[in-house]
Parts: C-alpha cells; structure tokens; sequence
C-alpha cells in the first residue's frame, strides 16, 4: 500500500484577531524530516509584508499585519514519503494607532450651540459617536443619558455635535462625547476615545418671583422658569461650576429683619439660597458673568408666608420594626412577615419634631395601590400630644400580600408640613436565594466581549401591582477574581440593573478564562432602611450569592491537510487540537456501502479505517468551546486498488519474451520498485522465487518499474539516489509487456514505463540471461557521443 506523502501537518485553526500581530499554530504527526516551513501566500492588496519570526518553528509570531483583511499563511513539512502542506488565514482588522476623538471643546457658546468633531477613524474601521451629560453623570452615579444634543452623523469620524435648544438649553451644556471605532473584520475588536465638549452657559436665567411658608428643613429655593436656559453650579463637571468661568453674585435690595439671604447654588434647575429664616418679603437680583458676557436679572421678590411644620418621625421606641427611610428620607415602614391572612390589627407610630407645638394637626390617608380585598381601616390616637399613633385594621378576610401605604402630614393652621408615606409591607415569604446562572460566553481570541447576565426574578409589582410600591432595588456587582492579566470588568449604570430589570451586561472581559462575581440586591439609594434584609429573612434566604462567567476561548477548527491515497483501508487525521474545548470527528460523506470507523473520534489525531471502495471519503473535525462552535472539513481520496504484475525470467535466448522452457527466476533476490513521476519510489514489493511479482499502484498516474537487487525505502528520491539495475552474474536482455510480446521499451535496462488509467495490467516482464561460470556480466553504460 502507498500513499501521497505519510506525514500531515497542520496550519491551526483560522483566526480573526484583534491587533496587528498573531502566533501561528502549527501541528505535525507522522514521519517528518527536518523542520517545517512557513510562507506568506497572500495578504491584502497594498499590505506591506508581515514578518515570520521564524518560518522553521512550529509556533512563530507574526508581526506587521497592518492592513484590514485575510492574510494567508502557509505550513509546508517534507515528510518521509512526499511533502504535506496546510494553510490558514488569519483575518486581521488592520493597524488603529492613529485612532483619536479629537481634542476637548470648551470655547463655544451654549447660545451657539454647535461644534465640530473631528475623530480619526483609521480604515477598516467602522465609527459611532455617543455622548453623556456630565451634571446627570455626576448627580445620579453613572446614569448616562444625552438630553438636549445631537450628533450631525454618529457613524462618521468628522461630524457636528449640537444642542438641541441652544440659548434656551433645558440642561447643563456639558458633555462627554465618545468615539467607538469596531473592525470590520471582528465585532469584538474595539476601541474608545473620548472628549469634553463643555459648552458656555447662557447666563441669562430666568427666575421667577416667589412666595411660600418656610421650608421646615431651612433649603430655600426658587425653581427657574421653563423658558429659562439651565446650568449647574455644584458638581465638578458642570458646565456651570465657577471652575470653568461661571460666576454669581447676589445683591440684597431688601429682606426682614433678622434676615440675611445669601446665594448658595444653582442646582437642579432652581436658585437656592440660605439665610432666608425669617418671614417677610426678600428682594434681590442676580449678577451672572462668563466667557459669553454679564447678565443682570430683573429685582426678585421672595416672600415667605409662614413656618411650615416640621416632618414627623417613625422612629419610635414603642415600635421596633419601623423603619427609616423606605425611600427618601421623610418615610417610613415596617415589613410583617406571616400576616397574610391575619386579621390582627397592626399600629404604627411617629413623634412631632421638637421644635413644633403639639397644637399641630395630623392628618392620615390610605393612598397609592392598594392590595387585593381592598383598602385597610384605620383609627388614629395621641392628638395634642408629640407621640402619636395609627391602629390600621386589615380588610374583610385579613391582610393580603403585597404594599399598603398611607399619607402623613401635619399642619398648624397656616401652612401645611411635607407629604410623608409610612408603608406596611406584608411579605409573600416566596423569595428565592438571590443568585445568577454562571454563564459561558465565546470569545474569539481577541477583543473585548460582554457577558448578558440573566436576573433573578422580578417580583416588585408582579406578585400584585402594590408589592414593593415606590421601593426602589438594584444589584450591586462586586469582582470576586479574573484570569491573569485581564482588565477589569465593567458593570452597567444602577438604572440599568434594578430589581425590575430582567438583565444585564457584564462587559470589558478581555480574556480567556473564568471571572467570579459576587451579586448583591441593595436599595436603590443610601440610607434607606433593612427593607430587603426583612423581605428575604422572611423567606430565610440570602440577598447576595456568586456566579462566574467563564469566558471560552474560540478555537477555530482546522481538519489539516487533503490526502489522495492508492488502495488504503485506513489513514491517519490530525485536526488542531481544541485547547480547552472539546473536539469530534464525524463522516460527512463516503463512498456508497462504505462506513468508515474512528479509532478515537474525540482526539485530534485518529485513524480512520474500513475505508472499503476508492472514492472521496469527507471527515469533519468540530471544536467546541462553551457556545463557539468551529467545524472544518478534510477530504481523503482513496484510489482504485490496482495492480500491475509481471516475471522476472531467465531469457536463455535473450529475445526478451518468455519462450517455453524459460522459467522465472528471483536473480538470488531482487525487487520491484514503483517510481513516480517525480522520481520517487512510491511502493516496492520483493520477487518470489518463481519470479512472479504484484506491485498496488495508483489510477491515473505514470510510473516507473525498476528491478534492483538493492533495497530502498519507500520515499526514495531517485535522482539522488539512482536504483542499481546490476545483478550479480546475471545480464539484462530487456523488458515485455505487450501480454509477453514485443520488445518492451526497447531499452534492456531494467526498467519498464507504465501509464495506468483504472485497470490493472499483467505480463510486465523483466528479462535475465545468466551468466557463464566465472564471467562477468557486461555493464550497461551510457555515453554520448
């Protein structure tokens, strides 16, 4: 049996980076000789050369791919028998050093409102613009959103970005833009940049007069007018803040005695000033100055009117399961666990501040939703007195689960105190651990991946609309572990991973392996009350657990080399090896009554046998790594099993056919050996004693057939290691194969041509004349001339 080449080598799975530079894979099984060889078979039009580290290791780096593309890299082995070759390409998303977003913008007037971007974005790259206020950033801790501006073209690197309302801009004109550049080639492979664009404030507010009791918490303010252009003063980014150019005077026409208004901020869209204590009118105005010029505000006329009653306090001695705050911090409330279907009533108690009279008026009112069976009745106690209590009774048929709340307020006959909720929440005991699924995502081997993280169920709102009303929850996500040398793992804004959000995205994972979190439900904001504590205690389960997210390198399959075979029932595969990930061979195609075997379908390196009939037999060599699947094929002709046969025989006349009385002869021992067409010996096989010979060979193929007494490995390159025809005491007389007849090639030299289409063929015939006792057989030599 023979074969093309018995060695197999293999280029590694094709790869789509993320860089310029990539290290090769190569394999090899068999029979090597020597070292292999790397090339460059082709790379994208323009490309300057990549550099191969080493074109003779197994494994080189390969620098300089600075062009978006396919670059096609070539492994060639010379085997025992023949040379195996294997390619692969690399798909690279070309060099994105001069990747930039441009400069910051902090010259341009808000009432002009636009300004020119000027991105890189390099080729092979696709661009997209987003931005972010910075006042929102900074006032919520991270919420990203974009009010009021607009990008002229978001995909392009050159583009305008513009306020919506310009002189009239309905938020601080402060922004961080960013520029996303992605590869075409591979969706993982990005970069970021960003820029400020801080526009200057109009500083022509709008503030109208007014007029109010007195905040009982001493923050006076003034809202400004919905035509009023809005800026902020206090955080450090603003486009307000004095940092940057912006300030603000105040000057005091009038106030009461004992007062002594002050300007504090602007804030949330409203002017806030302290010292404003006493009630009486205040009269002032506004100097605001910055790069856009000074403006002054007409006279403002603040009037306070009356004391507003402080807020009331649910922390009381006599109720240890209220708490404070639900969610901000003038309400209260309590988590009952148990109650439903209870029909005892539950009270709740809260004190006046002690600076406010006991003359002050409460008022209690059932409100918001309301659980199923209806609302609750109530009975309130303590009036005229600081402490005070409410004794609320379940409705018919007891408590349901779910969220009763109720409104309080106090008043003292002039004004009306702040609006406060208490909240008896009354838990379904039905929550589960809080815990995530680990989740596998693929990542392609370079770049940077997300992971989209299922939550646990939502539950507030969805056991009944009143469950957890006006809470608000999130998950908090804390990294437990990376793999060696990754980034670190960005989470999304709070809003993004509420206890109402079915998921969320873990991103910036920026390498193979396994990333542990910890997930935690907290409350929405600081300072709010054990409310989830309670809920889960309820349930005798946790708030927190751990998960991972194993990141599973991609690793694109590659089947190696095609193999065209003469007369094998069985061959040997070599597919790259799957790394992490698991690998199977499967058939995808034989020829008909043929049903080839593995000997390990799940190695790399197999054999494949039952190969019965010649044809085209097609393997498959899948990879799969968490949710990257990679399959690629590799076709094995096998061809025809043919034969050619022939005697060597003692030509006692020298007429080069076997004549009656001649017999066979094995010279002493000798051997028939198939040349190809390239000059090497393909398959050999001795002469029996009677001078008979069968040699396999291949269809469609020219060969030689030489006789030598020597032997020589299959493998054998002829042209440098040229076959001896020279028996000892023996002469050629010449070659038949024209079914005994004829001449042969007309040479007496030992060797016989043969073109084989798809027969076999018989009666290539060697002739030999013994020599006489103690002679010398003459040696055939060719000359010229």
């Amino acid at each position: 049996m023979t074969s093309a080449q018995n060695c197999s080598v293999n280029a590694g799975g094709t790869a789509t980076i993320c860089g310029t530079s990539y290290t090769l894979q190569g394999t090899r099984t068999g029979s090597p000789v020597g070292n292999p060889t790397w090339s460059v078979v082709s790379k994208p039009s323009g490309a300057p050369d990549p550099v191969i580290s080493n074109v003779n290791a197994l494994t080189p780096t390969v620098t300089g791919m600075t062009y978006p593309g396919n670059y096609v890299f070539q492994i060639s082995q010379v085997c025992n028998l023949g040379t195996s070759t294997s390619q692969v390409t690399i798909l690279a998303p070309g060099d994105a050093s001069t990747f930039t977003a441009g400069p910051d913008i902090t010259n341009v007037n808000a009432t002009v409102g636009t300004v020119n971007l000027n991105g890189v974005v390099p080729a092979g790259y696709t661009a997209q613009w987003s931005a972010y206020n910075i006042y929102t950033y900074e006032r919520t801790s991270g919420t990203k959103v974009n009010n009021n501006a607009t990008f002229g073209s978001p995909t392009s690197g050159a583009t305008t970005f513009s306020l919506t309302k310009k002189a009239d801009h309905n938020e601080d004109p402060a922004y961080i833009v960013t520029l996303r550049i992605t590869s075409n080639t591979n969706p993982n492979c990005f970069y970021e940049d960003t820029a400020v664009v801080r526009f200057i404030p109009n500083p022509q507010l709008i503030i109208p007069s007014r007029s109010e009791c007195l905040s009982a918490t001493g923050a006076t303010f003034i809202n400004l007018s919905s035509t009023s252009p809005i800026f902020n003063t206090t955080t450090a980014g603003a486009a307000g803040n004095p940092t940057y150019g912006t300030s603000i005077a105040m000057t005091v026409n009038s106030q009461p005695s004992g007062g002594n208004i002050t300007y504090w901020r602007i804030f949330d869209g409203a002017l806030y000033f302290t010292g404003a204590t006493t009630p009486g009118v205040y009269k002032f105005y506004l100097t605001i100055t910055n790069a856009s010029g000074t403006y002054v505000t007409p006279e403002i006329t603040y009037t306070i009117t009356g004391i507003t009653p402080k807020p009331v306090s649910f922390l009381v001695a006599s109720e240890p399961d209220q708490m404070t705050s639900y969610f901000n911090a003038n309400s209260g409330g309590e988590v009952q666990c148990g109650m439903a279907g209870s029909t005892t009533p539950i009270t709740f108690g809260y004190r006046l501040d002690s600076s406010d009279p006991v003359t002050n008026i409460s008022t209690v009112l059932v409100s918001g939703v309301i659980p199923p069976g209806g609302a609750p009745g109530f009975t309130t106690s303590g009036a005229g007195t600081a402490n005070r209590s409410v004794t609320v009774t379940p409705p018919s048929g007891g408590w349901r689960v779910g969220t009763y709340r109720f409104t309080v307020y106090t008043s003292n006959g002039s004004c009306i105190g702040a609006t406060q909720y208490y909240y008896i929440h009354i838990s379904d005991g039905a929550r589960p651990n809080v815990s995530v699924n680990n989740t596998v995502v693929c990542y392609p081997g370079s770049g940077v991946v997300t992971a989209t993280v299922q939550l646990p169920t939502v539950y507030k709102g969805v056991v009944n609309s009143s469950y957890f009303q006006d809470f608000g929850g999130k998950y908090d996500f804390t990294t437990v572990s990376v793999p060696n040398g990754a980034a670190s793992p960005t989470f999304e804004a709070s809003n993004l991973r509420s206890f109402t959000s079915t998921s969320t995205v873990i991103g910036n994972l920026t390498k193979a392996g396994v990333y542990t979190f910890k997930i935690k439900l907290v409350p929405s904001v600081g300072g709010i009350g054990a409310f989830l504590d309670k809920e889960y205690a309820c349930s005798g389960t946790s708030l927190e657990g751990t998960f991972t997210i194993t990141v599973a390198p991609q690793i694109n399959s590659n089947a190696g080399s095609d193999q065209d075979v003469i007369c094998n029932t069985a061959v040997s595969l070599v597919g790259n090896d799957p790394s992490s990930g698991t690998g199977t061979w499967s058939v995808i195609s034989s020829p008909a009554g043929t049903s080839p075997v593995f000997s390990n379908a799940s190695s790399p390196e197999t054999s494949v046998s039952a190969l019965s009939a010649a044809g085209t037999y097609t393997f498959r060599w899948t990879i799969t790594t968490g949710d990257c699947v990679s399959t690629d094929d590799v076709n094995v002709t096998i061809q025809a099993c043919l034969t050619i046969s022939g005697t060597v025989f003692n030509d006692a006349n020298g007429n080069t056919v076997i004549d009656s009385g001649e017999a066979g002869t094995s010279a002493g021992g000798s051997y028939i050996y198939l040349v190809d067409s390239s000059g090497i010996i393909a398959n050999s096989t001795p002469v029996n004693s009677n001078g008979t010979y069968t040699i396999n060979v291949g269809a469609n193929s020219n060969y030689t057939l030489q006789l030598s007494p020597n032997v020589y490995p299959i493998g054998t390159n002829t042209a440098t290691t040229p076959i001896n025809h020279n028996i000892a005491g023996w002469v050629t007389t010449g070659e038949n194969k024209n079914n005994n007849t004829g001449s042969g090639d007309g040479t007496p030299d030992g060797t016989l041509s043969a073109t084989v289409t798809n027969a076999s063929f018989t009666n290539y015939n060697f002739g030999l004349k013994a020599c006489a006792a103690g002679t010398t057989p003459p040696i055939f030599d060719q000359r010229t001339n």
